[in-house]
This record gives structure tokens, C-alpha cells and sequence, in this order.
């Protein structure tokens, strides 16, 4: 799974659960939020496709699908 993530991501998580031991959990989450976030409106991105979680398609994709998830299930529960 590292490797995946170094390769196709460009992060690792084996050096970031080593910084975390180094550094604390805090001060990851501190580098995290600079690293990944939106230029446009600052909030977090997403390490997999680059796009942010509040200004992107990604968002409406994610509740486009819990409402069809939401639909699915009031109809087998009836």
C-alpha cells in the first residue's frame, strides 16, 4: 500500500506515521491543511484526484450518491 501511495501520490504513509511519532499529531495535521488545500477557498483537498472537497464535483458526485444510497434503502425497507 506505500508503494501504491508513493508512486501514484506522491506521499507515504509509513513516513507519515514516522513524522507523527516525531512530531505529534497536531503539527501533522498543521502540515496536512498547507499542504492539501485549495487555492481558491482553502479547504482541504483530496490526495487521490487533486480536487477540493468544497469547490469541486467531487462533492455532488459524494451526495449524489448517499441520496441514491438513502433512496435504495427506503424502498427495500417499505
Amino acid at each position: 500500500m506505500d508503494y501504491r501511495y508513493r508512486n501514484n501520490y506522491n506521499m507515504s504513509m509509513k513516513d507519515n506515521l514516522a513524522y507523527i511519532k516525531k512530531m505529534g499529531v497536531g503539527k501533522f495535521i498543521e502540515e496536512q491543511f498547507k499542504k492539501y488545500r485549495c487555492s481558491k477557498c482553502g479547504s482541504l483537498i483530496s490526495i487521490h484526484n487533486r480536487k477540493c472537497f468544497n469547490c469541486d464535483a467531487i462533492t455532488k458526485l459524494i451526495d449524489k450518491t448517499n441520496r441514491r444510497r438513502n433512496l435504495i434503502k427506503r424502498k427495500t425497507a417499505k
